[in-house]
């Protein structure tokens, strides 16, 4: 019998176009940047919010909210946005790719669902910064000098957009591969 789910997450999946020119991207990043970690392409998403561990008697709060929420925002496009780090470019923890478009609705729809802290989940300390994880932990000996387009070559393709209709609620396996497991999804419906 589950007592507790060890960590949800609430996120975005993206188009499987952009997925295909991650996939590709990424191919020759690894080649270029020694991170410790590359996260599997099925993986790719966009947090919203990190749950972490939550018991069985939230999980139906946490569907409920989601339900609420996602009523109150109508579908929107998001787009492909460049390349960047989090931490030092001496050794950065995270390599990812960016987001663009309607980031007005992303950050509403955003700040709607980080309001749970009647459920038991406090709001975010930091800015939203939307992104997709690539890798983790850079172990190169010299720090990344030019912004990550110059690992990769000039693309002659036009920039990847799509349409947010649903949130979904994840479960992180961590020793699997890939590891995100959605557990319900809700279409947003305003």
């Amino acid at each position: 019998m589950i007592t507790e789910f060890p960590r949800l997450f609430i996120a975005i999946s993206i188009d499987e176009g952009w997925r295909i020119q991650l996939a590709e991207q990424v191919n020759l990043l690894q080649h270029k940047l020694p991170f410790q970690k590359w996260v599997h392409l099925e993986d790719y998403h966009i947090t919203l919010k990190f749950l972490g561990e939550a018991s069985v008697e939230q999980f139906p709060k946490i569907q409920n909210h989601l339900a609420q929420v996602s009523k109150m925002i109508q579908p929107f496009e998001l787009t492909e946005k460049g390349w960047g780090t989090f931490g030092p470019l001496e050794a950065p923890n995270i390599l990812w790719a960016g987001v663009g478009g309607d980031l007005d609705s992303l950050n509403k729809l955003q700040q709607h669902i980080d309001h749970m802290e009647d459920h038991g989940f406090p709001k975010e300390n930091r800015k939203f910064h939307p992104h997709l994880t690539i890798a983790r932990r850079y172990k190169g000996k010299a720090p990344l000098a030019a912004p990550i387009e110059a690992y990769l070559p000039k693309a002659n393709e036009s920039i990847i957009k799509w349409s947010v209709t649903e949130i979904k609620l994840y479960q992180s396996h961590v020793h699997k591969s890939p590891m995100y497991e959605p557990l319900d999804s809700f279409t947003l419906s305003k």
